[in-house]
């Protein structure tokens, strides 16, 4: 039997459709697994004792979708293997966790410990796993993150706006919001449309650090268009319209935001580092921190084939069963 974890279910957002794309998957294939309630960190009152009546056997797998849950913690005398997958790493470097969660830090080592494989969503992840914590290096194997891409058919033959540049990654210190206004500030300047496409309100974010409101305020005068998204629906009919995509990241393992829009016929800019060089094609990525670039890439728009089959989650499933020897 196979003990299957997913993530709670936000509407539309990306741990819902994980858990849908993981299941679905499982079902064509007509692999039997139980499904265990959520316990990742948006879980309130965690149903502790119905993980600890579940009865194991030295033949079953538990299959964790976020490898740093506590619930490792409670299952680890279990009959059975335990693999875990992770898709973020508090001792990843400029991870906001390394500065100010040292708790969290302290628990991801000792959880990851647990687990008899550890998955990884890419190898910039695994990368990551393996100088963080050595000891754990021949456990880690490289499978990818499954994005089920039916959910966005119904919008790519929506019309391009060819003058349209847009940023869909969080509006947060790690994505470099900063440098992400003086680049919309100089694309602005020379006629371009600029759009932050955002699932929280500006007023929310603001409330979440001080830093933010002031530049969200600089991003609105400088003519970044900032488009708060009630919906999933509403965020990708707007994200179809856009002709490029530009991400200024420097912590991510791997950006579904990204992939989801080069389905929807972006073009990506992105930096030569972390992730971005396994899914994005060579001519499409710029040095970090290179604004010049950014806007050299910008204006050359290069149309490239950029390899995100890879993620489909019939070919990610088939590599998390493969790994897990089902």
């Amino acid at each position: 039997m196979l003990f299957f974890m997913g993530y709670n279910d936000s509407s539309g957002n990306w741990t819902g459709n994980f858990t849908r794309a993981v299941t679905d998957a499982l079902n064509k294939r007509r692999v039997p697994f139980h499904e265990l309630p959520s316990f990742d960190w948006l879980t309130t009152n965690a149903p502790i004792r119905r993980y600890l009546q579940i009865r194991s056997k030295s033949t079953d797998t538990w299959f964790i979708g976020w490898a740093q849950s506590p619930i490792i913690e409670l299952i680890k005398d279990k009959p059975g293997r335990k693999v875990g997958l992770v898709v973020g790493l508090t001792a990843m470097p400029f991870e906001p966790a390394v500065l100010w969660e040292a708790e969290d830090r302290l628990n991801e080592g000792r959880r990851l410990a647990l687990y008899d494989k550890i998955l990884a969503c890419s190898h910039w992840c695994k990368r990551c796993i393996c100088e963080a914590y050595p000891h754990l290096a021949d456990r880690v194997a490289v499978t990818g993150f499954p994005i089920d891409y039916s959910i966005y058919e119904r919008f790519r033959d929506t019309p391009k706006d060819p003058d349209l540049v847009i940023f869909n990654q969080r509006f947060a210190l790690e994505k470099l919001h900063a440098i992400e206004i003086m680049v919309a500030a100089r694309l602005v300047q020379k006629g371009w449309r600029v759009q932050h496409l955002s699932g929280i309100s500006a007023d929310e974010l603001a409330g979440m650090a001080t830093s933010i409101g002031p530049l969200l305020n600089a991003a609105g005068r400088i003519g970044l268009d900032f488009q708060y998204n009630c919906t999933k629906e509403e965020y990708h009919s707007r994200l179809a319209r856009g002709s490029i995509v530009v991400t200024t990241s420097i912590a991510d393992m791997l950006p579904s935001s990204l992939i989801e829009a080069i389905y929807l016929g972006a073009l990506p800019v992105a930096p030569d580092s972390m992730c971005f060089p396994e899914f994005v094609h060579t001519d499409n990525l710029y040095t970090p921190y290179d604004i010049e670039q950014i806007l050299a890439l910008v204006s050359e728009r290069p149309v490239r084939e950029h390899p995100i089959d890879q993620y489909d989650k019939d070919v990610v499933v088939e590599n998390f069963l493969q790994e897990m020897k089902l």
